[in-house]
């Protein structure tokens, strides 16, 4: 039997929460705990799978401020709706901008509140399905979308909402951000996912060589082509066709290319007759396409067909927060592509790495820690054996660009992560022996654990 979806409700009034309780049941095929206090909250979400919490922000003891945050902080995508009366409104938008989905406002309706949760729980179910898509693709791809900051989040929530539609989409943003992987987190959650995904190179191939491979040929249609030839659009049957950098089109690739997604057909090079193909389209650009079409170097009427949808993808410099995880998983990356030691950085070179500009965005965060990898020996990467490094992460025109709160608690994270990276490798990643060793309590290192998200697996031998 299909688990019940679990709505935690948190308040400190018992008779308004049983009220709820009740309301919910008699709407929604839901499971529905109570809490009278944001400590009792804890408790219950330590215990059990809760998949949408509903909050009052005004408790004693904890606020429900106070809750999302230690709720967000112990799992970034959790689903929290936040109950408030009138005079804290305010309160409420600084709680959404924190990370809470959305709130209601003292009194509501009964279908308000059926239609909110209903809305909050299918978001829920997107995220978990986003999860499972990204654990799958990092098997695969070894490069998931890795991220817990809000914009990450929220694009994360983005694609995993495009995949359950057909519609044409633009990816937009800079170099380096990783807009192929959206593109296939897009496909991997749609119900194309079965069927294939091709990638085309925009800029990488001359326009009257791209015509053939988009298209196809037959045998005879120019010099050298010796037998017929089938194109992307015909290999992606059924899937999705990626068009990487369309900004970088020819004129006259971008009339062909709009004619096929006005009717859905094609004409291979040296054929009579046309055919219709079965593909769904997704593009992507570094290029500000709208100031392409103001010079006439891109057809607007394309723009509008390819812009169905969009999503920009977030530069490193908006998820600084998120550099860490990243970090971590780059480093585990390439020690384990390389066939190398596990390496870590040092809190030092961790605090300039944090600092740095990353003008390339994730990509070129990637390819320096994977250089760093092959290039230095030892189990930790200091800042003194990698070149071209600002000093102590500060750009050499301003070393305090980063307040000092901020470049503290970025080292205290490195020196913890350094610390756990070589306890972990004492103890083979065995976590009673580590809590023993480290004199830490085995319950507050499951903590420490779950917030830098430490894959101890990685240590057992």
């Amino acid at each position: 039997m299909e688990r019940l979806e679990t709505i935690l409700i948190v308040d400190d009034e018992t008779d308004l929460t049983r009220g709820l309780a009740r309301t919910l049941q008699m709407a929604l095929p839901v499971t529905v705990r109570t809490a009278a206090s944001g400590e009792e909250a804890l408790v219950i979400l330590k215990q059990e799978s809760v998949d949408l919490i509903l909050t009052d922000i005004s408790m004693p003891e904890m606020s429900g401020m106070e809750l999302l945050e230690q709720i967000l902080a112990d799992d970034a995508t959790q689903t929290v709706i936040l109950m408030t009366a009138y005079g804290t409104i305010d309160v409420a938008v600084s709680a959404m901008k924190k990370g809470a989905w959305d709130f209601l406002q003292k009194p509501f309706a009964s279908d308000t509140l059926a239609r909110i949760v209903t809305k909050g729980l299918e978001r829920h179910r997107l995220l978990r399905e986003n999860r499972e898509l990204t654990a799958r693709l990092a098997e695969t791809s070894g490069s998931p979308l890795v991220g817990n900051s809000v914009p990450i989040r929220q694009t994360l929530d983005t694609l995993a909402m495009l995949g359950q539609s057909d519609v044409t989409v633009l990816i937009r943003g800079e170099t380096g951000t990783g807009k192929d992987l959206a593109a296939r987190i897009i496909h991997e959650a749609s119900a194309r996912k079965a069927k294939p995904f091709v990638t085309v190179n925009c800029p990488a191939l001359p326009e009257g060589l791209l015509e053939s491979e988009l298209f196809g040929h037959k045998k005879g249609a120019f010099t050298n082509a010796d037998t017929d030839k089938v194109g992307l659009f015909d290999q992606a049957r059924g899937g999705t066709l990626f068009l990487d950098e369309i900004g970088d089109l020819t004129p006259g690739l971008q009339t062909k290319l709009l004619r096929v997604l006005q009717n859905r057909e094609i004409r291979p090079l040296g054929d009579t007759e046309s055919h219709t193909v079965d593909v769904r389209i997704l593009a992507a650009t570094n290029q500000a396409l709208e100031s392409k079409i103001d010079d006439t170097s891109f057809r607007a009427d394309l723009f509008y067909r390819l812009n169905v949808a969009t999503v920009t993808m977030p530069p490193l410099r908006d998820i600084r927060d998120d550099i860490p995880l990243l970090v971590e998983h780059f480093l585990s990356k390439a020690s384990r592509d390389l066939k190398l030691p596990r390496k870590q950085l040092s809190p030092v070179l961790m605090a300039s790495v944090c600092n740095r500009p990353w003008p390339g965005n994730t990509r070129e965060l990637e390819n320096t820690l994977t250089g760093w990898v092959a290039l230095t020996q030892g189990d930790t990467i200091d800042l003194c054996e990698v070149p071209d490094t600002p000093p102590h992460g500060a750009p050499p025109t301003d070393s305090f660009a980063v307040p000092y709160l901020d470049q503290k608690e970025k080292i205290i994270e490195s020196f913890t992560r350094d610390y756990l990276h070589r306890l972990f490798t004492e103890t083979g990643g065995n976590v009673a022996l580590s809590a023993r060793k480290s004199g830490i309590k085995r319950q507050s290192l499951q903590k420490i654990i779950q917030r830098y998200a430490i894959d101890v697996e990685s240590y057992r031998k």
